[in-house]
């Protein structure tokens, strides 16, 4: 999917970027969190974790991990990570932190 967001900064790019690299490009996982014309999520994060009943459990954990990238409102613990995720789900998680991290290392200088 496309996201033709005309008006999004550079830090709000990046993010994408992680989404994008945390969901593995899935496109229905991203129609599912985001807008597709502006810089934000499709609905409110409450309801997006309400709705995500319909995905799988590993789905499910990494629409949570994305809504706390985007605002810290997934609520996804640590624990729920370690029983339900493969191993492409945390080289993905893993590769999405570190674009989150060159974005806070920019963003501090």
């Amino acid at each position: 999917m496309t996201f033709s967001w005309p008006k999004a900064n550079a830090d709000e790019r990046r993010l994408l970027d992680a989404l994008r690299i945390l969901v593995g490009d899935d496109p229905t996982l991203l129609k599912f969190l985001l807008d597709a014309e502006k810089p934000r999520l499709k609905r409110r994060s409450g309801i997006l974790r309400d709705e995500a009943w319909r995905f799988t459990d590993e789905e499910q954990l990494v629409i949570r991990a994305a809504l706390d990238f985007w605002s810290g409102s997934g609520h996804v613990q640590l624990w729920e990570m370690l029983e339900t995720w493969e191993p492409n789900h945390w080289l993905r998680f893993l590769r999405a932190v570190r674009v989150l991290l060159a974005l806070e290392r920019e963003g501090a200088e």
